[in-house]
This record gives C-alpha cells, sequence and structure tokens, in this order.
C-alpha cells in the first residue's frame, strides 16, 4: 500500500501538469484541420510527453520544456503551421492555468473539499474545460486553422507565459513563506483573470483579423471589377467590329461578282467568327466565366490561349476563390507574353484536372526577362501602387487556405506555375 501510494503522488506531482496542458490543448484542436490517423497520433503523442514529464527534475524550465512538447503534440496532430501549432500551445496553456487556480481557489475557500480532492479536481477541470471550448476554443480558428502568423503568436505566448509563470512562482514563494490566506486567493483570482482576459483577447483578435481580410478582400474585389469593365469594353468594342466585318463580308458574297474572290471572303468570314469560338465548357459555372473572360481577351490582344479543363470538382471552394486564383495567374502570363516580339511564343496553356486526390492546376507561358526573386516568389515588374504585384502571393494564399500549396518553374524562357489542392 506505502508503495501504491508512493507511485500514485510520484504520478500526480511529476505527470498531472503534462496531462492537463495535453487534455486542454485537445480542447483547441478539435476545431483544426487533423492530420490523418489523428486519434492514434493524440494517443501516442500524449504517452510520449508524459514519458518526457517523468524524466524532467522540477523546475522552471521544467514548465517551458513541457509547453514546448505540448506545441509539437499540436503539430504532430493537426494540419497547420509552425505559428498556428504555438498559438494553440499557448492557448491551452492558459486554459489549463485558469482551471488549476480555479481549483485550488476553491479548494482553499470551500470547506470539505479536502476529502474529495481529486472527484473535485475532476469536475472543477471538467467544467472549465468545457466552458472554455464554448466560449474561446470553437471561436478562434476559421475553416480548421488560426492563421496567427508569427507576431500573434509570440505576442500571446509572452502575454500568457508571462502571467502563468511569474504569477505561479509569485504564488508558490509566498506559500512558503506562510503569507496570509486572502493574499493568496487574490493572487489566485488575479490569475484566472488575466488568463481569461488573454484568451477573450484573442477571440476579438480573430474576430478584428477576419473583418479585416474581408474589407481587404472587398477592396481587392472593387479593384478587379474596375479593371474587369475595361475589360469587357474592349470585348464589346471587339464584337462589334467583327458583327461590321461579317455584314459586309456577307454582302459583298452576295455580288455576283464576287464568285472568283469567293474563297478570299470565305476565309474572311471564317477568321471573323473565330470570335465566337471562345466559350468554354469544364463543369464549372465560373471556371468557365473565367476562362471564356480571357480567352476573349487573348483573342483581341493576339494572343494564343489553350485549355484543357476538367472544373466537376471545383464545387468545395469559393468561387470568389476560383475566379481570384486563376484569374491572376492568367493575368500574369498575359502580362509575360504581351510584350514577346515572337508571335509564335505569344502562348499561354492552361490545365484543371484531378489526380490522386488532388486538384491540379497548372500555367504556362514564355517569358524574355530576367527574374528576380523575393521571399521565394518573383518580383513584380509593375510600379508598387498597394494592388500592383498582388497575383502570386494571392495564389499562394489561396492555395494554403484549402490545404494545399503553389510551386514555380522557371527555365529556358518557360515559366510553369503549379497549384495542388487536396480534394475534401
Amino acid at each position: 500500500m506505502i508503495a501504491l501510494s508512493a507511485l500514485w503522488d510520484w504520478a500526480v506531482n511529476y505527470l498531472g501538469f503534462a496531462l492537463e496542458l495535453s487534455l486542454a490543448c485537445v480542447l483547441y484542436m478539435l476545431p483544426l484541420n487533423k492530420r490523418p490517423g489523428f486519434s492514434l497520433r493524440l494517443a501516442a503523442g500524449i504517452l510520449l510527453m508524459l514519458a518526457f514529464a517523468g524524466l524532467i527534475p522540477r523546475s522552471l524550465l521544467r514548465y517551458l520544456l513541457e509547453f514546448a512538447a505540448a506545441a509539437v503534440l499540436v503539430w504532430g496532430c493537426c494540419d497547420l503551421s509552425f505559428w498556428d501549432a504555438l498559438y494553440c500551445a499557448v492557448c491551452g496553456y492558459a486554459t489549463q492555468h485558469f482551471a488549476f487556480c480555479c481549483h485550488t481557489w476553491l479548494n482553499r475557500t470551500v470547506g470539505g473539499l479536502a476529502r474529495w480532492y481529486y472527484p473535485a479536481k475532476l469536475a472543477t477541470f471538467l467544467a472549465v474545460y468545457l466552458a472554455f471550448f464554448f466560449l474561446i476554443a470553437r471561436r478562434l480558428p476559421e475553416k480548421g486553422r488560426y492563421n496567427a502568423g508569427a507576431r500573434q503568436s509570440l505576442f500571446s505566448l509572452l502575454l500568457i507565459l508571462t502571467c502563468t509563470i511569474l504569477l505561479s512562482n509569485y504564488v508558490t514563494s509566498r506559500i512558503v513563506a506562510g503569507t496570509a490566506a486572502e493574499d493568496l486567493y487574490i493572487c489566485f483570482l488575479y490569475a484566472m483573470l488575466c488568463c481569461f482576459a488573454a484568451l477573450w483577447l484573442q477571440v476579438l483578435l480573430q474576430r478584428q483579423s477576419r473583418l479585416q481580410r474581408e474589407m481587404d478582400l472587398k477592396e481587392r474585389l472593387w479593384h478587379q471589377q474596375k479593371a474587369q469593365y475595361h475589360i469587357t469594353k474592349e470585348n464589346i468594342a471587339l464584337i462589334n467590329r467583327k458583327c461590321h466585318d461579317l455584314k459586309h463580308q456577307i454582302a459583298a458574297l452576295a455580288r455576283p461578282e464576287a464568285d472568283g474572290a469567293r474563297s478570299g471572303y470565305l476565309k474572311e468570314l471564317e477568321d471573323s467568327i473565330q470570335i465566337y469560338d471562345c466559350t468554354v465548357k469544364t463543369g464549372s459555372e465560373v471556371l468557365d466565366t473565367v476562362l471564356t473572360e480571357k480567352k476573349l481577351y487573348c483573342e483581341a490582344h493576339q494572343i494564343n490561349m489553350t485549355c484543357v479543363a476538367d472544373g466537376s470538382k471545383l464545387g468545395f471552394m469559393d468561387p470568389v476563390d476560383v475566379y481570384a486564383m486563376l484569374g491572376n495567374a492568367i493575368d500574369n502570363a498575359i502580362e509575360a507574353v504581351s510584350g514577346l516580339p515572337d508571335p509564335e511564343q505569344r502562348l499561354i496553356a492552361v490545365s484543371v484536372w484531378t489526380g490522386r486526390g488532388l486538384l491540379l492546376l497548372q500555367f504556362e507561358n514564355y517569358f524574355d526577362h530576367a527574374l528576380t526573386f523575393e521571399d521565394g516568389l518573383p518580383a513584380t515588374t509593375k510600379a508598387r501602387d498597394g494592388y500592383h504585384g498582388f497575383g502570386i502571393p494571392s495564389i499562394r494564399s489561396t492555395a494554403e487556405k484549402y490545404g494545399g500549396c503553389m510551386t514555380l518553374h522557371a527555365e529556358d524562357g518557360l515559366f510553369v506555375l503549379r497549384v495542388s489542392i487536396p480534394l475534401p
């Protein structure tokens, strides 16, 4: 019995925090995108974290190492970036500390709980974790991701770890020094308030970030619509010219003296109606729209655009995302080939297909100038007025939004942009 009691005390003292922290992180993992085999990854990760915690001597460094292990646990179980994993672990740490302070405060203020210490602790942690899941955890992510970034993750890390670790050490030192119970109650309540305020601040920041992204998107779409208006005017003017040419060519064919030149008129007539052969049918209305629109523009500017596209599996993507991603990619290709002196190189190839559980998009075009890269992306050759240079970063951002990636390849005068997105 003594051996079992000693083993229990060791497990509680050395493994309790690691278990509480890992379970708190699970709360914030539930709304996120999971990696394949999530349950097995989670079970194995928690066991490894407990084993790791049992090997570290009790110290301030131990809490930091266990926090780092929690961040690795999140990253190994969920399909997200390093900064999102760190952000998730920070939120879990604040939740665990709130529950710990709440239980300690209740244990010291409510009489009779000492006999039911562990059942009361279990009930307190369960109540706090459930409340924080509905109040905070499920409100933070957007489409399975936090999109926190380095700045927000590090700010949250410094804010919450400073609050939890410094206050915990202060309270521990006061207990050792025999401080009056009233002072300790105030410290616990203050720590709870700080943790909740820090987490609620994250909810407000995430909400503000989403609103800002929506405003930025609306502004960018307004500028795209403005450009689209001018493109549409050019297309209408082109169609009007073609119709005018057709009228005169048909009238010429109707004249008896035109028999000798009839073949020439027929060739001109065939060339004139090529503009009406730009309609694309892919199985996706938004894909049809953007490809038809760009083909009309290319026809008007002596650019040959070929399309091999199957849009039947694009339904899981927001139409605005599809329009923006393909529109930006094709616009970049148009800009690259417009100034080429060789007409045969004014060629753009667009391919959209599915395979091996992926949606694949590829855009190919020629180029004749040196490319310089900044942060893995080609530097824009346009004036930076706030809206130019947005195309390729926007494509990459859209691909990452759906868990995919973008790659670029430029060699021997041929530029290839590929996008791969997992199918749901």
